[in-house]
């Protein structure tokens, strides 16, 4: 079993400083919510976003959205080999059922969302799909007590992704952390919670490329694809 954390994600209601901006105002009255029960979303609130304190990493629902599509269509989670969280840069995590469908379309993945981050699990009665609780990267671990972790970053040792899924195979529960935000680095802290930092590829790689490189490398090491 290989377990994926999409850490840092940058994944986060509207915050409050910017419930009454004019952009932020009109994609709510589109939505026909409020404006605190949005989705921050770069592709409407970029204007909106540019005093944001580490606005460069926020507002990129999208970088989820497609990760979870390509690691949940994956052979390796249709076997049952996959778990998947995704923790939040708010340090919110999110659990997925391996059974779950998300939506192809991308505002209804954020409607999904949003009434997950309201009410905490989706759907509210019978056995959820999907559950957010309040919880930072350093617990989220701890909770999976892995046998071995490793953080994918351009700031690790140069290794195969063959050869760092080999190892992995070869784990009683291993760990592989991807930063689910479209530019720059894990924090220290999160860097601190693997065991290693390995890069894989020379240059900076979309956190999607990312997740299917490493779930089919896994799969092959493992014997499963």
């Amino acid at each position: 079993m290989l377990t994926l954390v999409l850490a840092e994600s940058a994944l986060e209601l509207v915050p409050k400083e910017l419930v009454n901006h004019p952009l932020v105002v009109r994609d709510a009255k589109r939505r026909h919510k409020r404006p605190e029960e949005l989705l921050l979303d770069r592709s409407y609130h970029h204007r909106a976003m540019t005093k944001l304190v580490g606005s460069e990493r926020r507002g990129r629902p999208d970088v989820v959205h497609i990760t979870l599509l390509t690691s949940l269509g994956s052979p390796l989670n249709l076997e049952g080999k996959l778990r998947i969280y995704i923790h939040t840069a708010k340090d919110r995590v999110i659990s997925l059922s391996p059974q779950v469908r998300i939506p192809r379309n991308t505002e209804r993945f954020k409607g999904l969302i949003e009434e997950l981050f309201a009410s905490g699990r989706v759907p509210s009665g019978g056995e959820p799909l999907l559950e957010s609780h309040k919880m930072n990267l350093s617990q989220l671990i701890k909770a999976i007590e892995p046998s071995h972790t490793v953080g994918l970053t351009v700031r690790g040792e140069s290794r195969s992704v063959s050869e760092v899924a080999a190892s992995l195979a070869r784990e009683r529960n291993p760990v592989v952390l991807i930063g689910g935000f479209p530019r720059g680095h894990f924090s220290i802290g999160a860097t601190k919670l693997a065991n290693e930092t390995v890069k894989i590829y020379p240059k900076g790689l979309e956190a999607w490329t990312v997740a299917s490189w490493m779930i089919f490398a896994y799969g092959l090491a493992a014997g499963l694809n």
